[in-house]
């Protein structure tokens, strides 16, 4: 994504143009790993950009507020990730072994939402699936 797109996608929000959030947009959305808060305030430190810690709390708050960015909470961890939204509906797999998260971009909920919804008359918003259980790695570890 090009840097006149990240701002372009700040000031389509009503939001003000500042360095830090544009450096979180462009390094979110250079990968497609879920990252705390703390990995981005590190990563950032790495690129010679200096930031408090609690600002980039702050922006990311702001920027999944205006659905630029996206919180993924995942259960019995006691932080939060967050993902550059790409618009793309996904669930993820979850390893209990390794904490690894793995995207998946096929969704078999969708015909069953829309019956959901035609049979409840309830407006369905969206849905979030996690599956956990243990990737190849870690699964031979406990054979």
């Amino acid at each position: 994504m090009t840097k006149e797109r990240m701002v372009n996608r700040i000031i389509g929000a009503g939001l003000k143009n500042t360095k830090y959030r544009v450096n979180i947009i462009e390094m979110l959305s250079k990968t497609d790993e879920l990252v705390s808060a703390q990995e981005i305030y590190n990563r950032l430190l790495k690129k010679s950009i200096f930031i408090n810690l609690s600002t980039v709390y702050r922006t990311l708050d702001i920027l999944v507020d205006n659905k630029i960015l996206n919180r993924v909470t995942i259960e019995g961890e006691k932080q939060s990730f967050y993902e550059y939204n790409r618009d793309i509906h996904h669930h993820f797999l979850i390893c209990r072994g390794c904490n690894k998260i793995i995207p998946i971009y096929d969704c078999p909920l969708e015909d069953y939402e829309q019956k959901l919804k035609s049979e409840s008359g309830f407006v369905i918003t969206g849905h979030r699936v996690e599956f956990y259980g243990y990737c190849d790695e870690c699964r031979k570890n406990l054979i």
